[in-house]
């Protein structure tokens, strides 16, 4: 398996408005001057997406505008919306309830026919039953105390310095990603981290992933409260349960399909409409609460790793699409090349030093195409954060921050001595091997 290729870069003129351009044939060539080929595959799209899409843009630069002109610890307050949040939620959760408790009435009062309704009305509700995640004694990828004390230790001593509750457990996957989730009624803390992000990021921008994804336990996000989390995954079921194709995304594909489905499915999607509105109303009462608490995260992320790495991070989960490409091509090299990589070394340790230095290689005219790119198309990592190049002008416009908890070279070297096992594996699973 081949490491990162030499490339040579070249100038030429923009064919648009002859400016000189730097080409690198790793990626798009663009015109910085004056944005020619800034978005080399554009999909066409209808006037009526174009219109949601404009209308979206508009709410969240909006709410970003409000934000901006806040404090950047502006505590999260129970507004209207989250007053008609709570009202929908309580509907919704009481329909739910109402479906299971009728049930069990008509299985004891009911005739024998109507005995057979209460068990569809059970199996109903179960089918409806809020889904809070399920806390298994083992998850896959999971690092406990004793197998990484000194990754535990650190992510323990980051929840100390923003004053929230250290997770439960700690696992490590494959994503270029990292989240952060409350489980069960109990809300256990789960804390994941994809090992490509992990190894795309320096050491103080790790930090500041651990942080904003910590601060999540602290930021006020009123989704992530239990009772509106119900709500949101009951409806969310009752979408699946009668759209089972196309998900609660149908809406956006428009009635004027129905033709081409049967005289079920028409029904099916007719009925869908209702609870899809609801769907759309609880997301947008709480959009506003679930966006700040993203700022507010990457807030946290500059109060324990610094400004400087905030913005670092938060500038790298542009690079995704880069990454997905160089893990393709690092995976046909390997199956190519079978299980001995250059000079004898290991292809699962070639694999990842070979990510992270193609992620170093990429030039700063590829760097500055992703963030104008996010602003033209309002790219952000899923429906729930904003934009990411929003994020990242917010952290610009606040005051720096110098970081608060550090971790001193040994610490380091034990966290990759800990992560080890993790990383061969996970070698493994993104060779395809």
């Amino acid at each position: 398996m081949r490491g990162v290729p030499q490339t040579i870069t070249s100038t030429r003129p923009c064919p648009q408005c002859a400016a000189p351009i730097e080409a690198d044939p790793r990626f798009a060539d663009w015109c910085p001057a004056c944005e020619w080929n800034l978005a080399p595959v554009q999909e066409p799209s209808r006037r009526r997406g174009e219109r949601s899409r404009a209308r979206s843009r508009a709410r969240v630069e909006r709410l970003y505008r409000a934000l901006a002109a806040r404090p950047p610890e502006s505590d999260q307050h129970r507004s209207g919306a989250w007053v008609l949040a709570v009202l929908l939620a309580t509907l919704v959760n009481l329909v739910t309830l109402a479906v299971l408790a009728g049930s069990l009435w008509l299985l004891v009062a009911g005739a024998l026919v109507l005995k057979a309704l209460a068990l569809v009305g059970l199996g109903l509700a179960w089918l409806l039953r809020p889904r809070l995640g399920r806390w298994r004694a083992a998850e896959p990828g999971e690092l406990t105390a004793a197998q990484a004390p000194v990754l535990h230790a650190v992510t323990a001593r980051i929840a100390a310095a923003l004053d929230t509750r250290t997770p439960d457990r700690i696992v490590v996957d494959h994503a270029y990603n990292a989240s952060y989730a409350r489980i069960g009624l109990r809300g256990r803390v789960q804390l994941t981290v994809g090992l490509p992000l992990w190894t795309a990021l320096a050491e103080d921008e790790r930090l500041a992933l651990l942080g904003h994804e910590l601060g999540h336990g602290s930021n006020g996000d009123q989704r992530r409260e239990l009772w509106l989390m119900m709500a949101h995954s009951a409806l969310t079921e009752w979408c699946r349960l009668l759209l089972p194709h196309f998900g609660y995304r149908f809406q956006r594909r428009g009635m004027r399909q129905a033709a081409d489905t049967n005289l079920v499915t028409l029904f099916l999607q007719l009925l869908a409409q209702p609870v899809l509105l609801l769907l759309t109303v609880l997301n947008r009462l709480t959009e506003r609460s679930s966006q700040q608490a993203e700022y507010l995260a990457d807030n946290r992320a500059a109060t324990v790793a610094s400004s400087g790495a905030a913005e670092r991070m938060l500038a790298k989960l542009m690079l995704h699409q880069s990454v997905q490409v160089r893990l393709g091509q690092q995976r046909s090299a390997a199956q190519r090349g079978g299980r001995t990589g250059r000079s004898g070394t290991a292809p699962v340790e070639e694999f990842w030093t070979g990510l992270r230095e193609y992620l170093d290689s990429v030039p700063a005219s590829e760097r500055e195409r992703r963030i104008r790119l996010s602003a033209l198309e309002m790219t952000a990592v899923d429906t729930t954060h904003p934009p990411t190049h929003l994020r990242m002008r917010m952290r610009a416009t606040r005051p720096d921050r110098a970081a608060t908890v550090t971790v001193d070279p040994a610490e380091w070297a034990a966290i990759e001595a800990e992560l080890a096992p993790a990383r061969s594996r996970i070698g493994r699973q993104l060779l395809g091997w």
